[in-house]
């Protein structure tokens, strides 16, 4: 009887993608047996069907600049193991203070830890889009939330003005040229190279620049709201084609350098843009259940859609999280959990 106690209290294990060393993802990147979560009384336990990859999350191996680990969490080594922060799936149990979801409902939505069989969930998750696969829907909630609050909350659109998004071929930017058109901007430019001009065409952009041929910070033209994914112009450059009352919204950054990865330019940023009206923002996306509610809605109508470069099976991870590095990704990474 003893001996049938322990077995029944044992922890259950599931298999996670972890890293426990900071460096390269082909050599850092693992997978392993850790502790199945269980949900507290305001969580979802999630069984996730497919995850996606983001620029933080080739970040978080800490391989391209020293400096961003102490902000990761853990200057020698890694104190949280677990990556990954888009899921999809079923839910399997929610605690009994969660109402809106039910065992059995297929979600999606964001939480650390997500290249894993199981999340458990508090903030963002929500109800699946219905004409969406699990693949197409985990490669929404953290790119298209920071669209939509780039947009909407830090750039303040108003109707009828006009948008330019720089850096329209990723995950972030794809869904930005097609929210800026859903809240009702007058005109969307999408900075891309030639590969992705008619795609970012298909997307509902007005104008599309090809950076490979024009600089658009020598266009001549103005723009209210400016959402900058590719960080590949100075304030001063962004400047010349910002309305004086203008705001550019800083979604991304480039790599870096090795040692301090996107911050120098960052903070270059930031320091330079403190004189005069325009205002430059950088902002880190906040997951919320009131989001993804927004989002399905808009997926569901067909206003808005995600763009999927690949679908990789878990055992390639690494290799999805090297091209994530590599950049120029044409959408989204999808990473296939079940």
């Amino acid at each position: 009887m003893a001996t049938m106690a322990i077995t029944m209290e044992a922890t259950e294990t599931m298999k996670a993608v972890v890293r426990k060393r900071w460096g390269r993802p082909r050599d850092v990147i693992e997978l392993d047996e850790v502790a199945k979560p269980e949900p507290s009384d305001d969580e979802v336990l999630v069984r996730v069907r497919a995850s996606s990859i983001n620029r933080s999350d080739y970040y978080s191996l800490g391989g391209a600049a020293v400096l961003i680990r102490p902000m990761i969490g853990g200057f020698l080594r890694p104190k949280d193991q677990r990556l990954g922060g888009d899921f999809a799936g079923i839910a399997e149990a929610v605690g009994k203070n969660v109402t809106d979801v039910h065992p059995g409902d297929e979600v999606y939505g964001a939480r650390s830890g997500a290249f894993a069989d199981y999340v458990s969930v508090k903030t963002a998750v929500a109800r699946k889009p219905a004409n969406l696969s699990f693949e197409e829907a985990a490669a929404v909630p953290v790119a298209a939330m920071t669209a939509l609050q780039a947009l909407r909350d830090h750039g303040r659109l108003q109707k009828g003005q006009r948008v330019l998004v720089n850096g329209a071929s990723g995950g972030v930017g794809t869904f930005a040229v097609q929210l800026a058109k859903t809240l009702g901007a007058g005109h969307v430019s999408a900075v891309c190279s030639t590969r992705n001009v008619e795609r970012a065409r298909s997307l509902g952009a007005d104008h599309v620049v090809d950076y490979t041929r024009e600089d658009y910070t020598r266009s001549g033209e103005r723009f209210d709201v400016i959402v900058d994914v590719a960080g590949s112009h100075s304030w001063r450059e962004n400047k010349r084609v910002l309305e004086p009352d203008g705001t550019l919204v800083l979604a991304g950054a480039p790599t870096g350098n090795r040692l301090t990865g996107p911050l120098g330019r960052l903070a270059r940023l930031w320091l330079t843009s403190r004189i005069g009206s325009r205002r430059l923002i950088f902002f880190i996306c906040k997951p919320n259940r009131a989001d993804l509610a927004v989002l399905r809605e808009l997926l569901e109508a067909g206003q808005v859609r995600p763009v999927v470069d690949r679908v990789y099976p878990l055992a390639e991870i690494a290799d999805a999280l090297e091209t994530m590095g590599e950049g120029h990704v044409q959408g989204k990474l999808v990473v296939q959990i079940d």
